[in-house]
């Protein structure tokens, strides 16, 4: 797969595309190919990530990385392949980039690529996107445990989610037996029981919480800022009201209120509701 190929499959800003084909006949990928080997391993990428940054320095817009990390992905592809994981998955899973480059030009304004830290887990074929949600191979106290993300787009039914935690455990089975019945963890936001009092009762978030047994929660977290507002770094009295949840959760934030980063574990039977 060429890089063009795989813009065109993951659906990406055509602006951004332009970059990427540019950056992919400029760059000397021998050169670096110690470095873009490495992003398959996840627990040593930090430092590698460092050197290369270095290599492609200037990089304003982080869109000389993305290209890397892409030229990654085409490698990945032929493991996909190798293994018989079907295209529908891999550019579900792949489409990662575009949907933060997206996001970014959403609130800010411009394509700037700053997910670099995390792509590795798509490129190493730790994290998959199976339906709605996304799934990550990890270690965990010592046990096999599997990681759900919550994207962006997400359709927030009973019934995908259903066919997405369903899904997923027939994935694992077989192509990672080792995780086929790892217990399912989530940490997010949308966990939070301080949700039942923002949110009216029928709400699919407050739906989506019924599947999971609360195991902790982190009472300094303000990561529910980046998603629904876009940033941690608005003063509360400037955070926009733009939908219902956008507004009750500003005057309760104002009020002094808290919605912790809460950690919960799938129930065996997940139906949702």
């Amino acid at each position: 797969m060429q890089l063009k190929e795989l813009c065109h499959l993951l659906d990406m800003p055509k602006e951004v595309q332009e970059k990427v084909v540019k950056y992919g006949n400029e760059i000397d990928f021998k050169k670096i190919n110690s470095e873009i080997t490495k992003m398959n391993n996840p627990n040593s990428w930090d430092k590698e990530r460092e050197e290369l940054t270095g290599f492609l320095t200037p990089d304003e817009t982080g869109l000389k990385m993305l290209t890397c990390q892409l030229h990654a992905v085409c490698n990945t592809y032929e493991r996909y392949k190798d293994m018989g994981i079907s295209d529908e998955i891999f550019i579900q899973t792949m489409k990662f980039f575009s949907r933060f480059l997206y996001r970014y030009h959403e609130i800010h304004g411009e394509y700037k690529y700053v997910w670099a830290w995390w792509a590795v887990r798509q490129i190493s074929m730790q994290e998959f996107r199976i339906g709605e949600l996304e799934y990550e191979m990890i270690i965990q106290d010592n046990k096999k445990v599997i990681s759900i993300h919550i994207p962006s787009d997400i359709h927030l039914t009973s019934s995908n989610l259903r066919k997405s935690y369903q899904d997923a455990r027939n994935f694992f089975a077989k192509f990672y037996p080792a995780y086929a019945n790892a217990e399912m963890i989530c940490g997010t936001w949308m966990l939070a029981p301080e949700l039942k009092n923002l949110l009216p009762e029928g709400s699919r978030i407050l739906q989506f919480q019924k599947s999971f047994v609360i195991t902790s929660q982190d009472d300094n977290s303000s990561g529910i800022l980046d998603w629904v507002y876009g940033s941690k770094d608005i003063p509360f009295k400037n955070l926009p009201e733009d939908t219902s949840l956008q507004r009750k959760l500003k005057k309760y934030l104002l009020d002094g209120g808290k919605v912790e980063w809460t950690n919960g574990t799938l129930v065996s039977n997940p139906f949702c509701g």
